[in-house]
């Protein structure tokens, strides 16, 4: 969906980005993950040419961007930042309703739409609707922001540290709804943190970026336990595979098999403390259950981020 060929950025003798070559694919998250000032936003902001590049190209869906108005290439794009901007003057619906408006979209089409959104990220239209954005918590206008981002359905989704600003509660809450929404509609996401945890979470695969350059890229469990250079291992920390495990829950590694005499979880239990569960029962297996019954069988074994395969 979109490729970085080559790209550079330079301020005068420093380069913010050198010779960045990278493939977002299709459907996927890719999370930009690195120290400060290790050039993650400079790239995103690339991509939808809020900064325009000094060197190389960037092709979305197989088209040099450099050949689209600049406004014309946003429409396409969700934008989603930490700030998350809405504006003030606007209710929660005409935010979320902005872009489809400029598309010239009926008034009907235009208010499903906005309601569809509303309740996609969690906020009872009928609740939220005429609210404005002053009289959101943070969490709210977060999800209100993501809704805006998700307004004309782009097929690609760019976000800029979308949950630094919340508190760690209502962090991973929204985390957690972002990829219930991800697993929905399947965009291809670019997300800019310097979050460890919220990379290893949320990231189909992860760029680990140093001053402006790749360092390496792969699926979160080939970073873990393959890291191509010791900066990798440094960044990532000896713990990351044990807190790679928070946000995800027992359900996501149940697998089919016999629970005759296991120690039950709720499916809803975080994985990290099914971890947990696992060593207090001295047991390599746990029965998860959820409201229907039993859901699978979870080993020590398939307590692992995913590498992709």
């Amino acid at each position: 969906m979109i490729e970085l060929h080559g790209l550079e950025k330079r301020y005068g003798a420093t380069y913010a980005v050198r010779d960045l070559t990278l493939t977002f694919a299709e459907g996927e998250v890719t999370a930009l993950l690195g120290p400060s000032g290790c050039g993650k936003t400079t790239t995103l902001r690339m991509i939808n040419r809020l900064t325009e590049p000094d060197g190389g190209r960037i092709l979305l869906g197989g088209r040099d961007t450099r050949s689209l108005p600049p406004d014309q290439l946003r429409r396409g794009i969700g934008y989603v930042i930490q700030q998350v901007g809405l504006f003030p003057h606007l209710s929660v619906a005409g935010n979320v309703a902005t872009v489809p408006e400029l598309l010239g979209w009926d008034r009907r089409r235009v208010r499903e739409r906005v309601d569809e959104l509303l309740a996609l990220v969690g906020l009872d239209p009928a609740a939220y609707r005429d609210k404005r954005p002053g009289e959101l918590s943070g969490g709210q206008a977060q999800r209100v922001g993501v809704a805006r981002a998700l307004a004309a359905d782009p097929p690609v989704l760019l976000m800029d540290e979308p949950f630094g600003a919340l508190d760690p509660l209502a962090r991973e809450r929204l985390q957690g709804a972002f990829r219930d929404i991800q697993r929905r509609l399947r965009k291809t996401v670019v997300l800019v943190t310097h979050d460890i945890d919220e990379a290893l979470r949320l990231g189909d695969r992860l760029a680990l970026m140093r001053a402006g350059s790749l360092v390496q890229f792969g699926p979160p469990g080939e970073l873990l336990r393959r890291p191509a250079h010791p900066f990798v291992r440094e960044f990532l920390g000896e713990d990351a595979p044990l807190r790679a495990l928070a946000g995800r829950t027992a359900a996501e590694f149940a697998r089919p098999g016999d629970p005759t005499g296991l120690p039950q979880v709720e499916s809803s239990l975080d994985a990290r403390s099914a971890l947990g569960v696992l060593l207090r029962e001295g047991s390599d297996a746990l029965a998860v259950t959820g409201p229907g019954g039993l859901l699978g069988v979870l080993r020590v074994r398939d307590l692992r981020v995913g590498e992709g395969e």
